[in-house]
């Protein structure tokens, strides 16, 4: 089996890429051959990792042109890689799998390949099936149509940007419903959510996030909590986040509640990237500030120093932030958000809290820092993790995906033969 891994970026690029990644590599591990073709390098790339755009002037002339429809209000609409180098390269592969186009590939180049290739694209934020924002938060304009978009970008001198919205909306709906593309949702809550808006050619599947666990294995919270400095006889609390000061990330309400709690006197760990306006806001707390961390190790160890996790986000998909604290084997205090109750049973393997409930938060943080549950918490979280959201399962998963729907297309073909 040969198959072509698509997304934006690599694995520092964010969650969706580093899925993307992640499974380009298990496949090969797994005797496959896959090749993870990306638009933007945050670091050097893998030898099985090559550009979508192509490269030189290829490459230059595919982000100018993205770079002229995103003024025009046209963001990524423009096929443009299809044509000067996607087209060249699919003949090489039996399937062809998408991750995340935002700001990055355009949806039509998803529609072209389908008509080549048995084609998969994983919805990893609502971009897929919105005028182009990640999650629409509190509008409701995406079910019917997008229009007037709260969350227009700004383009360059401040300027906003036209809004097209319906009408990048109204492409969407018109590729899930007429080309044969098979969509995988990570969570019942994203389905649920593409569901409202798109009519599908083939029906969508499910296949959860899945994790290696080995960074997680063969190190106690006292060893590590020593590897880390960071103090034995006290909670150790992690806030975690790509970028912290996100608003959607909702890190204002772990705040509050770990000030609610400032006489508990707990270590508080960030891990992400943080701006002066939060470090303010924990003054007076013990901080050991990480950074983000990408390298798989290193985020393990500082999640399995931690006695909680808290991750307030206010829309998220399948965090991978909360599937990697349960791998720890520490609970996480979390929103009920998204897909994140697909993860936490509230009470058995960590905390749900009802989002935006600040009161609750304050209140759930208390009781599971002075609880003596928090172990049991932990230790089902991390069995959970092992039977539902497992590196071999996904890998199988997904590789039955692969063999059925080529296996579909390749009678279909004989078909037309034949006829």
């Amino acid at each position: 089996m040969k198959v072509a891994i698509i997304s934006k970026s690599d694995r520092k690029g964010g969650g969706a890429s580093r899925v993307a990644e992640d499974l380009a590599i298990w496949l090969n591990e797994a005797g496959h051959y896959a090749d993870h073709f990306i638009a933007m390098n945050c670091k050097e790339p893998e030898s099985f990792q090559h550009n979508v755009y192509g490269k030189n002037l290829n490459l230059k002339i595919c982000k100018k042109i993205h770079k002229i429809s995103y003024k025009y209000g046209f963001p990524e609409i423009i096929p443009i890689e299809y044509f000067l180098n996607h087209n060249q390269f699919i003949d090489k592969y039996d399937v062809i799998h998408f991750h995340d186009l935002y700001t990055a590939i355009s949806p039509l180049t998803l529609a072209l390949t389908s008509r080549h290739k048995p084609t998969f694209f994983t919805i990893h934020d609502c971009s897929a099936f919105t005028g182009g924002c990640l999650y629409p938060m509190d509008c409701n304009k995406f079910i019917s149509n997008c229009y007037q978009c709260p969350q227009l970008p700004i383009g360059e001198n401040q300027t906003t940007i036209p809004d097209h919205t319906r009408e990048i909306q109204v492409i969407k709906r018109w590729i899930a419903n007429k080309f044969s593309i098979k969509y995988i949702f990570p969570s019942h809550w994203m389905l649920q959510e593409a569901q409202k808006v798109l009519d599908f050619k083939l029906e969508p599947i499910l296949i959860p996030y899945g994790l290696d666990l080995k960074p997680f294995l063969n190190i106690s919270r006292p060893e590590a909590k020593t590897r880390l400095g960071v103090p034995e006889n006290r909670k150790v609390i992690t806030l975690s986040a790509h970028v912290l000061h996100d608003p959607r990330k909702g890190v204002k309400y772990a705040i509050s509640a770990i000030k609610s709690v400032c006489e508990l006197s707990p270590f508080i760990i960030v891990v992400g990237i943080c701006n002066d306006e939060l470090r303010q806001a924990l003054n007076g707390f013990d901080i050991r500030e990480t950074g983000f961390i990408s390298n798989q190790n290193d985020l393990a160890l500082a999640y399995i120093a931690s006695d909680l996790i808290m991750f307030c986000t206010l829309a998220d998909n399948l965090p991978l932030t909360i599937l990697e604290a349960m791998a720890a084997s520490t609970p996480v205090v979390a929103f009920a958000t998204g897909g994140v109750p697909e993860m936490i049973q509230n009470g058995r393997n960590s905390i749900l809290v009802q989002t935006g409930d600040q009161l609750g938060l304050n209140q759930a943080l208390r009781k599971a820092l002075l609880s003596d549950n928090l172990h049991a918490l932990g230790q089902q979280a991390r069995k959970d993790v092992e039977n539902n959201f497992s590196k071999k399962e996904f890998i199988n998963k997904h590789l039955r995906l692969y063999q059925n729907i080529s296996s579909v297309a390749t009678q279909e073909t004989k078909g037309v033969l034949a006829t």
